[in-house]
């Protein structure tokens, strides 16, 4: 049995003028909601607050936040952290 691997080139067709309408809009600097335009950062930011606030809410039900010397300071450094990943892996 022969495997063959034979290369075909892209039709001319494709390019930006047949990209999805729906990934165009991801691709724009700011969503529409309604009438409204909203920042990409802004949606990334109020992700990242949202997930430290619910990883700091657990360590605290688990009792582990008495590990931590100053927990407002511990919130701030995770939502940076958090919100920095997210930008990296979300932002178009």
């Amino acid at each position: 049995m022969k495997l063959v691997l034979a290369f075909r080139p892209t039709p001319p067709e494709v390019g930006l003028n047949n990209i999805d309408p729906i990934a165009m809009d991801l691709r724009s600097p700011e969503l529409q909601l309604l009438d409204l335009l909203v920042p990409w950062n802004l949606g990334i930011a109020i992700l990242g607050f949202l997930l430290a606030w619910v990883t700091v809410t657990l360590l605290e039900r688990t009792g582990l936040t008495r590990f931590i010397w100053h927990l407002p300071l511990f919130f701030l450094a995770l939502l940076i952290l958090i919100t920095s990943l997210l930008g990296l892996v979300l932002h178009p």
